[in-house]
This record gives structure tokens, sequence and C-alpha cells, in this order.
């Protein structure tokens, strides 16, 4: 198929390049000439396992290329398909801005001979009904198929997904979208547009839920006897509740979760539907990046004001170059506010954008020159580095008494064990000794 896919943030071009390596015929459509110059010379504009290699190759390839406009390229040799993946961001009520959506849709529009339309961009419950009341000629072409990729396993999830949710006004329109897919094999949910807005709200929200519920339960699990991971580890075994997004830390951050979360929150307040789950997530996941600023202040109390800082990583995660919403937007900041110097290192930020992005703080080469004379640490991004580092040889570089506070819970406290710090984590994490007399002793049969 020809396929062209509009929008080429970290879905379009995901998508892009999954369909060329599918065998589709694919147009990337993108006018921002910033990101459209590296893309037509085959480099990624994001960051994500395998997506230069795969980008360069279906460049080279020819499965793919790079266009500014849609409407020209497809008079020229028509599009069988249009996939819209731009962006919704969150305007300042926490609401989608749209207008990406309607532009490109009114561009469809006018495309003759009239494509399929899949719409990927996440939008509000009712959205497609509403555009397609604008564009009531598209409907029998229309789909809202929208995405769940994880960053760091986009490509594999794209090729092997959990789920393919199709939101469809007409039947011929599914066959269409299982030739799109080719030889994906996963489950089908084939719904309406609207059941499919939701689906999308609702999965990424369930996370969120997951994400609070844990850091609920690490405010619960502080004392020596209540292990946290302990706690995590047993409920995320029960196949219906799962380990994965069990795990406390700084929040959910993202370009996904704090978004989508605020706009479900924002369509139900609109139709006067309370939500005090999704209220109280909200709410635990603004708290939540203050406890390292709390952490600090009952281990130093005073002697704050004086500390040197060490911050290691600025990243919401490793594998993601994707800034929105990262808990060190704000924290770091207020320790800047709070100490007397702060130092960062982050292994993938360069020192002029670290210190452009973060005013006032000290841009470090290294761990070790980020941690020398420090009185207390912050982890902020679990890198492979900082997790498998020599952190006996580290410790000797703090001022003691010197503080860790572990905001992803990445370290393991048997690391910390003996050292001259005190390691503070989400949730009691340090294991409890297990006495003699709690062992069973009942005679084997």
């Amino acid at each position: 198929m020809r396929v062209a896919v509009v929008g080429q943030g970290y879905v379009g071009v995901t998508g892009a390049v999954s369909l060329a390596r599918q065998g589709h015929q694919v147009c990337g459509v993108e006018q921002d000439a910033d990101r459209l110059r590296p893309l037509a010379l085959g480099r990624a504009p994001v960051e994500e396992p395998g997506l230069q290699q795969e980008l360069a190759l279906a460049v080279e390839t020819g499965r793919l290329r790079f266009t500014e406009s849609l409407v020209c390229t497809h008079a020229r040799q028509p599009f069988d398909v249009v996939v819209i993946a731009v962006g919704t961001p969150p305007q300042e009520d926490g609401s989608a801005d749209l207008s990406q959506v309607r532009t490109v849709l009114s561009e469809v529009a006018t495309l003759v001979p009239a494509p399929y339309v899949v719409l990927k961009s996440t939008v509000p419950p009712g959205t497609s009904e509403m555009l397609l009341a604008e564009h009531p000629t598209m409907r029998p072409r229309y789909a809202y198929n929208p995405e769940f990729l994880n960053q760091g396993s986009a490509l594999d999830d794209w090729a092997a997904p959990s789920r393919i949710v199709a939101g469809v006004c007409s039947e011929p329109v599914i066959g269409m979208l299982r030739e799109l897919y080719g030889l994906v094999a996963c489950p089908w949910v084939v719904t309406t547009p609207t059941s499919a807005e939701m689906a999308k709200y609702v999965s990424n929200t369930f996370l969120a839920v997951k994400i609070s519920f844990s850091n609920e339960v690490a405010r619960l699990c502080t004392t020596p006897e209540v292990n946290i991971d302990d706690v995590l580890c047993a409920a995320g075994a029960d196949p219906r509740i799962g380990s994965a997004f069990l795990q406390p830390g700084l929040g959910f951050g993202d370009s996904c979760l704090p978004k989508d979360t605020a706009a479900l929150q924002r369509w139900a307040a609109a139709r006067d539907i309370t939500t005090p789950v999704l209220d109280a997530v909200i709410a635990v996941n603004r708290a939540q990046p203050r406890r390292v600023l709390e952490a600090l202040r009952e281990e130093l109390g005073d002697g704050l004001a004086q500390a040197e800082v060490a911050v290691l990583g600025a990243r919401y995660e490793p594998w993601s170059d994707d800034m929105r919403a990262a808990p060190s937007l704000s924290v770091i900041p207020e320790l800047v506010t709070e100490t007397a110097a702060v130092r960062v290192w982050e292994p993938a930020m360069d020192s002029g954008r670290l210190e452009q992005l973060f005013p006032g703080v000290r841009a470090c080469p290294d761990m070790r020159s980020a941690l020398r004379g420090a009185r207390a640490v912050v982890v902020l991004t679990e890198w492979p580095q900082i997790i498998e580092a020599d952190w006996a040889g580290l410790a000797t570089e703090l001022a003691a008494p010197a503080v860790i506070v572990d905001g992803k819970n990445c370290l393991q406290p048997g690391q910390m064990a003996g050292l001259p710090v005190t390691y503070r984590s989400t949730g009691n994490r340090v294991p409890a000794r297990i006495s003699d007399s709690s062992t069973s002793t009942a005679p084997t049969p």
C-alpha cells in the first residue's frame, strides 16, 4: 500500500519506519523544516532503541521518504491511506488542543481520489464524531486506531502489539486496517471510534493509577518491618494485578500519562462527571517530586541551605529524550533555591543545554566530579552507570555525613550497606532480619 504518515514526532516516525519495514511504500509528512531536513537524510529526530538503524535502512532502500506537502505529493501519486499522528498537546486548562488534527483533516478532505484515513493521535472521546460531522464524506473511509507504544520498546510494540483497537464506522475499513498491519498477530478489538478513543484514555489512566497507587503504598511501608519491594512483588505476582508499572518513585512523567490523565479529568468535568479516583491519582503524582526535598530536609535539617547537592540524571528515563513532565523540571529548580550549590551529571545531554535548561546548576562530565564534596545525592534517572557504579569508591568523594535520595528506587540497599551514607528510597527497601524464632519447626511428614 502507499501510505502517508502525517506528523513525524515520536509516534509518527515510529509508525512510518514500522510500516516501511512491513513492506509498504511510506511517505512521512512533516512541515517543521528543522525536523524534516535530518529525516530526509535518514536521521531520527527522537531517541528510541533501534529506530536510527531502521530509519536509515528504510530511506536507503527507498521504502521511506519524507516531504512537507501531503497535497502536492498525493496529486503526483495518490496515497491509499493517510495516517494522522500529529500532536494534541494540553492547553492551559488541561484539555487537548485539536488544532493540528483539524488542519490535517481539512487537507485530507481535499484529496482526490479520497484515501482511507487512520487517526492515531490521542483525542478525547467524541472527537471523531465531531470531526466526521464536519467532514461527512470521510465516514466510510475513517478509522480511529490509537497507538499503545512504550518508550524504549516502540518498534517491538508495533511489530508485536498487545492488541489492535479499531474504531470504525463501516466494515470495509477493517479490511484496510488488516492489510495495513499485514502479518502482525494479536487480538483485535473492533468497536466504534468513540469507544476506541475512550479505550486509549482508560489504558493510559489505569497505568497512571498503578504508579500513583504504588507511591501511596510506599508511604505505608516506611518502618523496618515492612519492605516496599517485597510488598509490591507479592502483589504484582497476582495475574489479576500484574507487576508492570507497579513501581514507586518520582511519579509518572513522559509525554502521555500526565497529558492524558489531565485531559480525561477535564473531559469529565465538562460533563459534570465526578472522578474521585482520577483526581487522587493526579494529586498524588503532583506531590511525589516534593518527597525529594522532604527527605533532604528530614536528613539535613538546617544544614540543607549550606549543602552541596549532586543530581544524577535529569531525564525521566534513560532510553527516551522526551523531557516533557520529567520530575527533574520541578525538583532541580527547588534544589537550586534551597541549597548552596547543585551539580548535575546527565550523560545524554551536553553541558550547555543542561545549564540552559536548569539555570544555576553546574554540569559535570562524570559522576565522580558531581559527587565530590556533596552532602546529598539525588538520583533522578536509572542510568546503568549509576546502578552498576562502585559506590564504595564513590562514597569517599562525599562530604560526611551524606545522604542519598534514590528517586527511582533503582539502587540496591545492599550496595549502600556499610557505607558512610544514609540511604533514602521511596518506601523502606532495607531488608528486615528474619529471626530464628519465626522459622517453622513443624515435623517433616
